[in-house]
């Protein structure tokens, strides 16, 4: 009964119904709600989200093999030619 008339009284004085920012059994309510919300809709995204992570995984692999095969060749080449220069540095 004391909701009721805080309610009625908000309403004679002020002239609309109190706004949800005032109302707490509105607040609570919407609370209530919006929980059973995310509980629906929460294991959906996190699905879809661990999807999209697996296929952004799938899709780089190749582009980090091709890196790390290119950078390979690189210090490969590196150390043949420091190879080189050390030996004819050991033959002058």
């Amino acid at each position: 009964m004391k909701y009721r008339q805080w309610k009625k009284n908000y309403k004679k004085k002020h002239g609309v119904t109190p706004p949800l920012e005032l109302d707490k059994r509105k607040k609570r309510r919407l609370a209530r709600k919006m929980a059973r919300q995310i509980n629906k809709t929460l294991p959906t995204a996190a699905e879809t989200l661990t999807a999209a992570i697996n296929n952004w995984v799938q899709s780089i692999k190749p582009a980090l093999a091709t890196l790390c095969e290119n950078m390979a060749a690189a210090f490969s080449n590196v150390a043949a030619g420091l190879r080189e220069e050390s030996e004819a540095a050991e033959n002058d």
